[in-house]
């Protein structure tokens, strides 16, 4: 995933992942999960890491929730204490899964076990509902909170916030940060960058210029963050002039171009045809002494394929290949999504033997996609031997996973016995 700043709130959580600066949470059970309840003390080695957060978070993105909470309980019966950023995590893993109940057992069992309960214990809930289309559940969270003498915080209300923008439900979201500031809770950069992301998706751009304008005439300084997010929103309206404009403004705010505005820059030009602008910027960027990384080329790609030009997209792939940027399931199903939409399955069927060739494994729905097309063009013969095909490498993808986890048991079972 790309860098980006990150408020003090969302930041602790992995500072205390990574230092040895406090002591060992205590852990509670829940449904067979275990949990950590403690905040303040010395965490051991042994509690989830950077590439754990990193692995769930993956596996979140590409909505593969059953298999995080399988990848979550399996590290716990390895002994690996949670922390509080996997518990935000699991909880939207619970919740995006509709086990609600399981995520209120997750906070009970939280609120027994911690020493002292504040908000901190509530906002991964709060957070998980608010963010899954569940308001009315994170509302009455919060009310709950407020009954049990427990003062909500900024993570509470930003975890509200971020939900109500997710919605366009924008005239809640300001009420929000009205009700922080009336509790004497100062809006971090994070709650604003929520606020102005929540305008840019309703396409209520002035608004959401007007929140950075604020915030400089208080003294402020808007992050990259922020200012990504006001070009992607007039690049999506095809105000290439207005997004420029935002550039400028940013660079006589201070702020340095990273890779994230350069991402925006040349994904934005991609997407409203200005191809040369594209490419021109990926250069510029190099000559600057920035990496492009897989979201640079992934934007490119997205670009292209909108306008139909799938052999620059495959070449763009080759480029990647060649500059030693991995190439992903993403990028390739861009692609292949692409050719769909232009009823082109063969050429689809094409990318996916590519896909194939890069070690990268197609998903189900790619081979049914353009099975369906063939079916919707009467090419009835090649949809069945696509379909036949795809059901053969399917059994063999399973015959050789059930292998290795039969080699791995053996294994196991040698080195339990001392062999």
């Amino acid at each position: 995933t790309e860098i980006y700043t990150l408020s003090l709130h969302d930041a602790l959580p992995i500072l205390r992942s990574l230092t040895p600066l406090f002591s060992t949470a205590r852990l509670s059970v829940v449904g067979g999960r275990s949990f950590c309840s403690g905040f303040g003390d010395d965490l051991e080695e042994n509690t989830f890491n950077v590439q754990n957060h990193q692995r769930l978070q993956q596996l979140v993105r590409s909505r593969r929730y059953e298999q995080a909470q399988q990848y979550y309980e399996n590290l716990v019966r390895q002994g690996i204490q949670p922390t509080l950023t996997s518990n935000y995590i699991i909880a939207d893993v619970l919740v995006k899964q509709d086990k609600d109940d399981e995520a209120f057992q997750l906070l009970e069992s939280l609120k027994q076990e911690s020493s002292f309960v504040d908000a901190r214990i509530y906002n991964p809930i709060v957070t998980a509902f608010a963010i899954n289309k569940k308001i009315d559940k994170a509302e009455d969270l919060i009310e709950s909170m407020k009954q049990d003498n427990i003062n909500p915080n900024g993570g509470t209300y930003s975890g509200l916030l971020r939900g109500y923008a997710s919605e366009g439900m924008m005239e809640k979201a300001v009420e929000i940060v009205t009700t922080m500031t009336n509790a004497g809770i100062v809006p971090n950069q994070q709650t604003y960058f929520n606020l102005i992301d929540g305008y840019v998706r309703a396409q209520q751009m002035q608004e959401a210029k007007d929140v950075v304008e604020q915030i400089k005439s208080d003294g402020g300084m808007p992050t990259n963050q922020m200012y990504q997010a006001l070009m992607r929103g007039y690049f999506k309206q095809g105000d290439i002039e207005a997004a420029l404009n935002v550039l400028e403004d940013m660079k006589s705010s201070g702020n340095e171009l990273d890779v994230r505005i350069y991402n925006t820059l040349i994904s934005g030009y991609a997407s409203n045809e200005r191809f040369d602008d594209a490419n021109n910027t990926l250069e510029q960027m190099k000559e600057n002494g920035i990496t492009p990384n897989m979201f640079t080329y992934s934007g490119l790609v997205r670009g292209l394929c909108r306008h139909e030009k799938f052999d620059e997209a495959l070449e763009t792939v080759e480029t990647m290949k060649e500059t030693g940027v991995d190439r992903t399931r993403q990028v390739y199903g861009i692609i292949i999504s692409g050719l769909i939409k232009a009823e082109q399955p063969q050429k689809a069927l094409d990318v996916i033997t590519i896909m194939k060739q890069d070690s990268i494994n197609p998903l189900s729905f790619m081979y049914s996609d353009i099975v369906s097309l063939f079916e919707k063009q009467g090419d009835e013969t090649r949809a069945r031997e696509v379909a036949d095909a795809a059901e053969q490498e399917r059994e063999s993808f399973l015959a050789a996973k059930e292998e290795r986890r039969n080699n791995r048991n053996s294994q196991k079972q040698q080195g339990d016995f001392g062999f």
